[in-house]
């Protein structure tokens, strides 16, 4: 009776450690989700910051918070490579890519002209699109498996 009740015990033990296991790995994976989507949201935050700098002509700022947002997409792309789709890493990429330019632009150019200005300002648009668009992706994939 005694090695029935064991066996019992050892099952129902079983049983509710591999759910507090699947539970606990579900929060872990909802909160990096959530630490991702943030991550994005500021490095969106960022870029718009940054179009705004140029647009009032406050370039060193903007120099300064380029370099900012650099950064955060080199650490979006290594924290997160291996939950990003190769699409995602691609566009951060051809991002940093962008932002790259605009910061030797910012640093080797003395006075802006106006055609210079309107066409970083755009640069700067895209970057904050693609940004927003790549933490609406991440936000997605994370809805679609909390569903599940």
């Amino acid at each position: 009776m005694a090695s029935l009740f064991g066996l019992v015990f050892s099952i129902l033990a079983f049983v509710f450690a591999k759910r507090a296991s699947t539970a606990a790995r579900e929060a872990r994976d909802a909160a990096l989700r959530q630490s991702l989507s943030e991550s994005m949201n500021d490095a969106a935050r960022t870029a718009g910051e940054v179009t705004v700098y140029l647009s009032a002509e406050k370039k060193e700022v903007a120099y300064v918070r380029i370099g900012d947002l650099m950064n955060q997409i080199s650490y979006l792309r290594g924290r997160w490579q291996d939950r990003l789709s190769k699409k995602s890493t691609d566009n951060l990429s051809r991002t940093l890519g962008q932002l790259r330019s605009i910061h030797q632009v910012l640093k080797t150019t003395g006075d802006l002209g106006e055609e210079d200005k309107v066409r970083l300002a755009t640069s700067c648009q895209e970057v904050s699109e693609v940004l927003s668009v790549e933490r609406g992706v991440a936000i997605r994939a994370a809805e679609a498996i909390d569903e599940q």
